[in-house]
């Protein structure tokens, strides 16, 4: 099933329930991962348990991909140090992919705009919230229910390609919120 409501007509039951929530640009992206992790309950600077991550850079030997989606087990915040150690599963039950631990750069989430080194950056994992994601970072998956928030207005010409591309995420429920 599909509907088309205003924003108006968003509730917070609504996109809490959603198995995913997709939109058209980054700085949407973070706004919302900020305020689902609020209607969530997490407020802490860094990612804690059961919290939704999704993976920015592949890492084969720790059975990283780049967009695959990971649930905190658990995190250890050491104050001093410039990483977070985190265990974290796949959100979906992989049988290809187990626990992985990792290990992220603490800067990357004090300032998410921050412009961090190259050399700095690449000995930490790439990860970041993924309550909700760009449709083209979701690209290739797909997902039960799916809230959207229609910015295709961001991509003039190929405004109709993401639309499909967005649309074609849901597998049985798609909310647009235009």
């Amino acid at each position: 099933t599909a509907q088309v409501i205003g924003k108006e007509d968003v509730t917070q039951e609504l996109v809490l329930k959603a198995d995913q929530v997709l939109v058209g640009t980054n700085r949407t992206r973070r706004r919302y991962n900020q305020r689902l992790r609020e209607l969530k309950g997490f407020n802490a600077d860094y990612p804690q348990a059961g919290d939704k991550l999704v993976c920015l850079r592949n890492d084969p030997a720790k059975g990283l991909l780049n967009g695959s989606l990971w649930k905190v087990m658990t995190s250890s915040c050491e104050t001093v140090k410039p990483g977070i150690n985190l265990l974290v599963s796949p959100e979906e039950d992989d049988p290809d992919r187990g626990v992985a631990k990792i290990k992220l750069l603490k800067a990357a989430f004090e300032d998410p705009d921050a412009d961090i080194p190259w050399q700095q950056k690449k000995r930490f994992d790439d990860f970041d919230y993924g309550y909700a994601l760009t449709v083209h970072k979701a690209q290739g998956s797909q997902w039960n229910d799916i809230v959207l928030f229609d910015e295709s207005w961001a991509f003039k010409e190929t405004r109709q390609r993401w639309l499909y591309t967005a649309i074609t995420r849901a597998a049985e429920r798609l909310t647009i919120v235009r």
